[in-house]
């Protein structure tokens, strides 16, 4: 019982940080909308908070659907290229959602960061995947080696 209560208390945990991260994701794309070299910083909030409701819940497929979206923004370069070890990410976060059963609003989510993956072109993405082989990766406050 005492299991049951801390894993309820946990998910909600979750379910919060993941709701303030998407206030803040609604704020920072209007922002991004309305202001130019902001995009370095942009998003990093948001991806911590993320960050921090999959630490606390890592069954909160919700949280790992806006990662894969926020990542996806995160890789425009915002000269018209992309950072490809963000899109590498961004896809494996939309993976993950889409092979645990998540609900249909999430696979949404994750199946429209695919798609927009698939739609960038080749040539906006200057270089190739190998270079993010042993590359330490930050989003957030996470921390992944690939």
């Amino acid at each position: 019982m005492i299991a049951a209560a801390f894993l309820f208390a946990a998910a909600t945990l979750s379910q919060r940080l993941t709701t303030a991260a998407e206030e803040l994701l609604r704020i920072e794309k209007k922002i991004a909308g309305s202001h130019e070299g902001l995009d370095p910083v942009l998003y990093e909030d948001v991806l911590t908070l993320l960050d921090k409701a999959i630490e606390v819940d890592p069954q909160n497929l919700h949280a790992h659907a806006r990662v894969g979206e926020v990542l996806l923004l995160r890789s425009d370069q915002g000269d018209g290229t992309f950072d490809i070890c963000t899109i590498l990410d961004a896809r494996e976060e939309a993976n993950y959602v889409l092979n645990h059963g998540a609900e249909s609003s999430d696979q949404a989510i994750a199946r429209g960061v695919l798609r927009a993956i698939e739609s960038i072109p080749p040539s906006a993405i200057p270089d190739p995947p190998s270079s993010c082989d042993g590359e330490e990766r930050h989003h957030g406050s996470k921390t992944s080696t690939s």
